[in-house]
C-alpha cells in the first residue's frame, strides 16, 4: 500500500475517493451489477456509477434495504437508472433465479462487480452445505460470473465496448491455509480458522479473476476481470468479531488507520470505469494502482484447479466425477489409467472380427488400429489423409506382417466425403462387428464444415452420427449371421461436463456471437455421448445384437491440441508428468470394443477402462432424443 498520502503511477491514493477516481468519466449507456450493494462499499459504488450514468442493477440479499438505498440515490441524483433485485450468494438456487431474472429482462451487462461477502465468521454451511466463506465470497459468485458470462460476451461484442468484471479480493489472500485452496476438506470443522478461512476465500477471489482472463484471452473475448483489494474499511463485514467491531477500537484506532467509505469503493470504480484500466486484466489492484498479489495467487496451476472444483460444486449437470480414484490405481475391471492397449486386450482373440477406426493415422486412433490388428481383428483405417494412413498400415504391417489393414479415405468435415467412404465400404462386402468413431478436433476457433456447420459439432459429432447411420444395416446384418455381438464405440471426452449452458444450443448452433471454443468442444463432446445413449435405447428396442457406449480416453497429448499454444505447451512441460501416453490412452478404446467383461453393456460411458459416470446432461434421455432428432434433418436434407 502507498503511504495514504502518496499519489501511485495512476494519479491516486489510498485517500482519493470514488467520485474523485471517476471524475469527469460519462459512463452513459453501461450497464453494471454491483452484488451486495445495499451497504458499506457496494452502496457507495453504486452511487457513484449512477452518478456518472451507468444503469445499476442492485443485487442485494435484502430487497427492503436495497429499495431505501435507491432512494437516497434518487434523491441526490433523480435521473439515475437504478434497479433492485433479490440475490443471496449463500444459495445457488437464488443465483440462478437472479440470473434467469436478469436474462429475462434483455439488459445488456457491461460491468459485473463481485462486491459481497463476509468476512471472519464462525464455521457455518451454506444453504448448499459448503462452508461459509468460501461459499459466500466465492463460489456464489464464481456461478453468477459464469450464468451471465453469455451476456456479457454478446453485450461486449454488439456495443464494441469492452466489458469489465471486477472481484473483490482483499489483503487478506496473503493469510490463507497452508495449501492455499483446502480442496480436499474445504467443510472440515476441526480445521476451521475463521481468518485463515476468509483468506481463502479471498485468494479464491483473485484466483477466480486471472482463470477468467485467461480464459476470455484465449477466446478473444472483448471483457477483462482483474481483483482489487479496496482497502480496511469499517463496514458490517467485521459483524462477526466484536472485539474489532467495537466502539471503541473504531474511536481509538479506526480513524487514523482506516479508510472512509467513499475511500474504499474507490478502486473498485477506478478499476470498473478509467480509461487507464481499458485492456488490463487478470491484475490485482490496491488504493486505485497496480499491485502485487501473494505468490498463491499467481499459480495459474491452482488457479485452473480451483476453476475445476468450482464447476464440480456449482454445476451438477456437469459435475459427476469419475470414479475410477488415483493415477494407476485399478478400478472394478482389475485395470487403471496407467494400462495401456495392449495390456487391456492381452489374451482376446480378435480373429474373423471386423472394424472401421475414424481417424487412425494418428494419435490413439494410430494406436487403436495398431493393437486392434495385432489381435487379429481386420482394420479399415478412415482417413482424411491416405498418404499418412498409408504410411500407418506400412508400419503396422513391418510390425505385424499377418495384419489386415486397408485404408480409406473419410473427410468428416464434408458430409459428401462421409456418403462416399460408406457407399464404398458398404459395396466392398466387407462386414463390420465394430465401428470406432473416434476423429475429432479440439478448442478450434469459430469455423464452419463444408456443410456450413460449426466446424467442431460437425466433425466430432455430426458426421459420425451420419456415418453410423449409412453403416448401421451392415452392423445389423454382421452380428445377425455372425451371431456375435457388434459394436459401436464413440469417442467422448470428460469435457462433456462443461458444454453451453442447457448443454447443446440447438438454436444457435452456428451463432458465432456467443462461441467459446472450449465450450463448444464440450457440446460436441456431450453429443458424442447422448449419441451413444440413444443408440442403445433404439437397440434394445428393436433386441438388435449391437451395444453402443461412450468413453473418455484420457488426457493425452496428441495433435488434438494444435489450435490452443498454451495448452500444447502445458502438456509438453507439465503435461507429460500428468497426461497419459499413447498406448496409455487407447486403452480405453481398445477395452471398450473387444474385451468380454463389456459384452452386453450398452449405453454406458467408461474411463480408465472401467464404467463411471457421465454428467447429469449425459444421462438425460429427452435431450438425447432431442439430439436425434435434430440431427436427422441436417445430416439428411
Amino acid at each position: 500500500m502507498w503511504p495514504f498520502w502518496w499519489k501511485g503511477p495512476s494519479g491516486f491514493s489510498p485517500r482519493s475517493t470514488a467520485e474523485q477516481v471517476t471524475q469527469g468519466i460519462d459512463a452513459t449507456g453501461l450497464t453494471a451489477i454491483v452484488t451486495g450493494a445495499s451497504s458499506g462499499i457496494g452502496t457507495e459504488t453504486t452511487r457513484v456509477l449512477a452518478l456518472r450514468g451507468a444503469h445499476v442493477v442492485m443485487a442485494v440479499r435484502n430487497v427492503e434495504s436495497g429499495r431505501k438505498v435507491k432512494e437516497e440515490i434518487l434523491k441526490e441524483f433523480p435521473t439515475a437508472k437504478i434497479d433492485v433485485m433479490h440475490l443471496d450468494l449463500n444459495s445457488m438456487e437464488s443465483v440462478r433465479k437472479f440470473a434467469s431474472e436478469f436474462i429475462s429482462l434483455g439488459l445488456p451487462l457491461n460491468l459485473l462487480i463481485n462486491n459481497a461477502g463476509i468476512m471472519a465468521a464462525p464455521f457455518m454451511l451454506s444453504q448448499d452445505n459448503i462452508e461459509m466463506q468460501f461459499a459466500t465470497n466465492h463460489v456464489g459468485h464464481f456461478l453468477l460470473t459464469d450464468l451471465v458470462l453469455d451476456t456479457m460476451k454478446k453485450t461486449a461484442l454488439e456495443s464494441d465496448r469492452e466489458g469489465r468484471i471486477v472481484i473483490l479480493s482483499s489483503e487478506a489472500h496473503r493469510f490463507t491455509y497452508s495449501e492455499g485452496i483446502r480442496f480436499d476438506k474445504i467443510n472440515d470443522e476441526s480445521g476451521y480458522n475463521s481468518i485463515w478461512a476468509y483468506g481463502q476465500s479471498k485468494l479464491a477471489n483473485v484466483l477466480h479473476a486471472n482463470e477468467l482472463t485467461r480464459r476470455l484471452k484465449e477466446e478473444g473475448v472483448n471483457i477483462t476481470a482483474n481483483s482489487l483489494h479496496p482497502g480496511a474499511i469499517m463496514t458490517n463485514l467485521l459483524r462477526f468479531h466484536s472485539v474489532i467491531n467495537s466502539n471503541s477500537v473504531v474511536t481509538m484506532v479506526g480513524r487514523f488507520a482506516l479508510k472512509n467509505v467513499q475511500q474504499g469503493a474507490a478502486t473498485t470504480c477506478y478499476v470498473t470505469l478509467h480509461p487507464q484500466v481499458k485492456g488490463v486484466s487478470g491484475e490485482y489492484f490496491m488504493d486505485s494502482n497496480l499491485s502485487k498479489a501473494s505468490s498463491l495467487a499467481k499459480d495459474v496451476e491452482l488457479a485452473k484447479k480451483l476453476w475445476d472444483f468450482s464447476l464440480s460444486l456449482t454445476n451438477p449437470k456437469y459435475s459427476e466425477p469419475a470414479n475410477m480414484g488415483f493415477f494407476g490405481k485399478k478400478g472394478p475391471s482389475g485395470f487403471s489409467s496407467s494400462s495401456t492397449a495392449e495390456e487391456v486386450t492381452e489374451g482376446i482373440d480378435g480373429s474373423g472380427l471386423t472394424a472401421i477406426v475414424t481417424g487412425a493415422s494418428s494419435g490413439i486412433g494410430t494406436e487403436t488400429a495398431r493393437v486392434l490388428a495385432l489381435r487379429g481383428v481386420h482394420v479399415v483405417m478412415a482417413v482424411r489423409n491416405v498418404d499418412s494412413g498409408n504410411k500407418v498400415r506400412e508400419e503396422i504391417l513391418k510390425e505385424i506382417p499377418s495384419a489386415k489393414v486397408e485404408v480409406m479415405e473419410l473427410d468428416l468435415c464434408s458430409m459428401s466425403s462421409v456418403r462416399e467412404f460408406a457407399s464404398k465400404y458398404n459395396s466392398s462386402g466387407f462386414p463390420l462387428n465394430i465401428l470406432i468413431n473416434n476423429a475429432g478436433i479440439m478448442a478450434s476457433p469459430y469455423l464452419l464444415s463444408k456443410d456450413n456447420i460449426e466446424l467442431q459439432f460437425a466433425t466430432n459429432y455430426l458426421s459420425h452420427f451420419l456415418l453410423t447411420n449409412l453403416l448401421l444395416d451392415n452392423l445389423k446384418n454382421t452380428a445377425r449371421e455372425s451371431n456375435r455381438e457388434g459394436r459401436i464405440v464413440n469417442l467422448s471426452s470428460s469435457a462433456h461436463r462443461h458444454p453451453f449452458p442447457g448443454g447443446i444450443r440447438f438454436d444457435t448452433i452456428n451463432d458465432e456471437a456467443g462461441y467459446g471454443s472450449i465450450k463448444a468442444y464440450g457440446q460436441s463432446k456431450l453429443a458424442t455421448l447422448l449419441h451413444a445413449n440413444e443408440l442403445a435405447r433404439r437397440f434394445k428396442e428393436e433386441g438388435v445384437n449391437i451395444t453402443a457406449n461412450s468413453l473418455h480416453p484420457g488426457g493425452i497429448h496428441t495433435n488434438l491440441f494444435r489450435y490452443h499454444t498454451v495448452l500444447s505447451g502445458f502438456a509438453s512441460t507439465v503435461g507429460r508428468f500428468m497426461f497419459k501416453t499413447v498406448p496409455q490412452g487407447a486403452a480405453t478404446t481398445c477395452y471398450v470394443a473387444l474385451h468380454p467383461q463389456v459384452n452386453g453393456v450398452s449405453g454406458k460411458y467408461f474411463e480408465d477402462c472401467n464404467i463411471s459416470k457421465s454428467s447429469a446432461y449425459g444421462q438425460d434421455a429427452e435431450l438425447a432424443k432431442k439430439l436425434w432428432d435434430f440431427s436427422l434433418p441436417l445430416t439428411n436434407p
